[in-house]
């Protein structure tokens, strides 16, 4: 297999993210920085991460509190974060970690 080798690049660290809340898959967008939130609130460390990476498993969140948007007069209907458009095929919900 071929590689090749990257260097001087940029990373953008806007990623659509799934999380499990209440059986039911919502993507969220999070940035680097407010990954690397959650997992200093959570007392996750680079090691606990890699073990469930390793593992296949999702990352579970007891301590931190995300919070997702409610559109005005709608209740229920969550606020799609606006870095995607309408043609895009996801729902993505903006958060916001409740400190």
């Amino acid at each position: 297999m071929k590689s090749v080798e990257v260097k001087n690049f940029k990373l953008y660290t806007t990623a659509v993210i799934s999380i499990e809340w209440k059986q039911e898959l919502l993507n969220v967008n999070l940035d680097l920085a407010l990954m690397l939130r959650m997992m200093e609130l959570e007392g996750l460390t680079q090691k606990d991460i890699q073990k469930y990476s390793d593992a296949g498993k999702p990352i579970p969140f007891k301590k931190v509190t995300l919070l997702l948007f409610e559109e005005d007069g709608k209740p229920g209907q969550y606020y799609t974060d606006e870095s995607f458009c309408e043609d895009d095929d996801p729902t993505v919900f903006y958060a916001e970690i409740k400190e």
